[in-house]
C-alpha cells in the first residue's frame, strides 16, 4: 500500500487546513500577483486571453461557491498562464482528503497510456493500453489538461498527469469530462467501469502492481551512491537529488568515486539523473572536477523525472565532459523559469510557488537523448533497468 500512497502524494501537500471558504478574490489576487512578479507572465498568451481565463474561473467560482476542490483547479488554471513548470498551487492536506479518487494509476509507455496499478479485484487489466476514458481519448485528455496544469513542455505535463491527476475525479470535472465513474476502454476491445471513492478509502485499498520488483541499480534511499555494474569497465553513479546528505558530504562521495575509478580501472562512468527533481545545481561540481582528471567516457541517463537543476547539471556534463545522453526526453526544459519564491492567498490561505528568473541556455524544450530508449513493460514488470540493459552495461 505504501507505494501507491507515496505516488499520489507527490503533489506539494501543505500540512495546514484552509483558512476560510472559497472566495473569488483569491483568483484576482493570484492573477495580479503573478502578473507583477513573474519574469514574463504573458509569454505564451496575450493579456486579453489571460483576462478571459480569469473571468471564466471567477464565473465558475460564483456558480459553485462551496466547492473547495473545484476552486483549487480554478487557481491552478490561473497559475498555468505563464507556461512555467515551477509556478503553481500547493495542496493542503485538508483539501487533499476532500478529493475523490479512482483506484487505478497509469503511466505512459512511449505514446501509450497503460494501467500500472489497479484495485486487486481488477488485476487482469494490468498492462492494458487505454484507448479512452469516459469516451475521451488520451490525446484529447492531454490537450485539455494542458490548459489547467502548469508546465513548460509536454514531457512534464505527462509526468504530472500520471503522478498527480489521472486518478482524481475532480480533475476530470475540471477539464469538462464526466467524473461520476470512470469508464475505461482498452486497445484490445475490452472495457472496465470503476467507481470513485474518497481518498481516505483509496489510501487503504488493496492494489495490484505491474512492477513486481525494483532494479538494484536505482540506488533507492540515498541522494547519491555508486554501483558496480556487471560490465567490469563501467561504474554507475546514482545522483537522484541535487542536495548534500548531512552525514556524507558530496565532496567525500566524489573522492570515493575517484578511488573506485583508480582501484578498478573503470573506463566508463554512467551518471543517473533520472528521477532527479533538482535542488542546488552546484552540489555536483566536485564530481565533475574528479571526472575531468580521469580518462573516462561519460554517459548521462535522463528521463521525464530529470528536472530543474538536474537539467542544468546534464548540460554542464555534456559541455565539460562530452557526456552522451541516454534515455528519454527530460521533464525539465533546457531553458526555463526558476529561482522559486512562494506566496499565500489572502482568503483561503493556500500557498503557491512562482519563478523569479529565466535561465536561458540557448536551447528550448526538454533535453533530448543522444540514444533514445523507450520504457519497456516487461522490464518494468520484472524489475530490469531497461536503459542499462539496452546500453549493454548489465552484461558480464
Amino acid at each position: 500500500m505504501k507505494r501507491i500512497f507515496l505516488l499520489l502524494l507527490s503533489v506539494s501537500v501543505m500540512l495546514f487546513p484552509l483558512h476560510s471558504a472559497v472566495n473569488s478574490g483569491d483568483l484576482v489576487y493570484l492573477y495580479d500577483f503573478l502578473e507583477k512578479n513573474h519574469p514574463d507572465f504573458y509569454n505564451s498568451i496575450n493579456e486579453d486571453e489571460a483576462r478571459a481565463i480569469l473571468d471564466e474561473e471567477k464565473a465558475k467560482t460564483e456558480m459553485n461557491p462551496d466547492d473547495e476542490v473545484a476552486f483549487f483547479f480554478s487557481l491552478q488554471h490561473i497559475a498555468s498562464i505563464p507556461h512555467d513548470s515551477h509556478t503553481g498551487m500547493m495542496l493542503t492536506s485538508d483539501l487533499f482528503y476532500k478529493m475523490s479518487a479512482f483506484p487505478v494509476v497509469f503511466d505512459f509507455f512511449s505514446d501509450d497510456l497503460v494501467v500500472t496499478t489497479i484495485e486487486s479485484s481488477n488485476s487482469s487489466f494490468l498492462a492494458a493500453t487505454v484507448e479512452s476514458i469516459n469516451g475521451v481519448d488520451a490525446d484529447e485528455i492531454i490537450r485539455r489538461a494542458a490548459e489547467i496544469i502548469p508546465h513548460d513542455n509536454d514531457v512534464y505535463l505527462k509526468l504530472q498527469l500520471k503522478n498527480n491527476y489521472l486518478s482524481f475525479a475532480q480533475f476530470y470535472s475540471a477539464i469538462g469530462i464526466d467524473s461520476d465513474e470512470m469508464n475505461l476502454t482498452f486497445s484490445d476491445g475490452t472495457s472496465l467501469t470503476i467507481e470513485k471513492m474518497l481518498y481516505e478509502q483509496f489510501a487503504s485499498t488493496s492494489f495490484a502492481y505491474l512492477r513486481q520488483a525494483y532494479p538494484d541499480t536505482l540506488g533507492q534511499g540515498s541522494y547519491y551512491s555508486a554501483y558496480a555494474l556487471p560490465d567490469p569497465d563501467t561504474l554507475l553513479v546514482n545522483y537522484h537529488a541535487c542536495a548534500e546528505m548531512p552525514n556524507f558530504p558530496f565532496s567525500d562521495f566524489a573522492s570515493a568515486v575517484s578511488d573506485l575509478i583508480d582501484e578498478n580501472g573503470y573506463s566508463r562512468i554512467v551518471i543517473d539523473l533520472r528521477y532527479n527533481g533538482g535542488g542546488n545545481s552546484e552540489v555536483i561540481n566536485p564530481l565533475i572536477a574528479v571526472l575531468k582528471e580521469k580518462d573516462v567516457e561519460v554517459f548521462v541517463l535522463i528521463d521525464e523525472g530529470t528536472f530543474s537543476s538536474a537539467v542544468l547539471n546534464a548540460l554542464t556534463l555534456k559541455e565539460e565532459l562530452g557526456a552522451i545522453f541516454a534515455g528519454r526526453p527530460s521533464g525539465g526544459s533546457a531553458s526555463h523559469y526558476g529561482e522559486l519564491k512562494s506566496g499565500t492567498l489572502p482568503y483561503s490561505g493556500l500557498a503557491f510557488s512562482y519563478s523569479t528568473k529565466f535561465f536561458d541556455n540557448g536551447v528550448s524544450g526538454p533535453l533530448m537523448p543522444d540514444i533514445l530508449i523507450e520504457k519497456d513493460i516487461d522490464d518494468c514488470r520484472r524489475g530490469i533497468d531497461t536503459d542499462l540493459r539496452v546500453l549493454g552495461f548489465l552484461e558480464k
